[in-house]
């Protein structure tokens, strides 16, 4: 497990910043959008969307303001809590820092987003909850790095697929579906696509959609039942299940907060 010493969201203009870490604290950063620089060691590290830098500790960070800094990250300031738990990922003894582009850009950046709303809440034993989604999440990088590049047509093949999943995501999509997308047959597909998003295909339609029901629930004045409908649920109660297991919240929540503003 890990301490967590600050989770921070980081939006708008880059300005510069000089910060060193403890001997114990790493920096992990994510970014969202934009372009994030940062000068370790007199040597210049650039991360870009869906890119990420884990620095390891006692590094002075020099942060540099580029050209159209502007940006939405997350970083995360983090000690493991004991000497085993570093042992066991390797990413966490390296000396230099890490600058990597991941293949499940996805993934990472919902496991960051609940980690970021968990910590912003504070309610009971979120240190806890904190601790094992940013101990996932490294795991997850751990084992990217671990592989190494892949076959450029593997990478292909999968973002083949999900533009294929961005324009039918509303519809039934299954393996066979994606394998004729792609030219493979469909249990090759499926392999295929977890190993590269680390999400099975039904759970990346499911997040597909769900993130375009956060979107009717705050901004449309749709019903729930008529959201659930339009994207493919014909249980409600199935659509509630799914949207509480994936975002955190039940869907009455949000069409509550969108009440409240009106």
């Amino acid at each position: 497990m890990f301490s967590i010493f600050h989770i921070g969201e980081e939006r708008g203009v880059l300005r510069q910043d000089r910060r060193r870490l403890g001997n114990d604290s790493y920096l992990f950063l994510w970014v969202r959008f934009g372009r994030v620089t940062l000068e370790i060691a007199g040597k210049a590290y650039v991360c870009g969307k869906n890119e990420l830098m884990l620095a390891p500790p006692g590094r002075t960070l020099y942060e540099l303001s580029g050209e159209g800094g502007i940006r939405d990250a997350i970083a995360v300031r983090f000690s493991p809590a004991t000497a085993e738990v570093a042992s066991q990922l390797p990413l966490l003894g390296a000396l230099a820092p890490l600058a990597w582009t991941t293949r499940m850009p996805e993934l990472i950046d919902e496991k960051l987003l609940q980690l970021t709303g968990h910590w912003n809440e504070r309610a009971p034993y979120y240190s806890v909850l904190c601790s094992a989604l940013l101990a996932e999440v490294l795991v997850l990088i751990n084992r990217e790095v671990d592989s190494g590049a892949r076959m450029p047509s593997t990478v292909q093949h999968a973002e083949r697929m999900k533009r294929y999943i961005d324009e039918h995501y509303r519809e039934k999509i299954t393996k066979l579906e994606l394998g004729r997308c792609v030219g493979v047959s469909p249990n090759y597909a499926a392999a295929l696509f977890r190993s590269v998003t680390g999400l099975t295909i039904s759970d990346f339609v499911h997040r597909k959609r769900m993130k375009t029901a956060q979107y009717l629930l705050r901004h449309s004045q749709l019903t729930v039942q008529e959201i659930s409908e339009h994207l493919g649920y014909n249980d409600p109660s199935y659509f509630n299940r799914t949207f509480k297991r994936t975002v955190g919240r039940l869907p009455s929540e949000l069409i509550a907060e969108r009440s409240q503003r009106e």
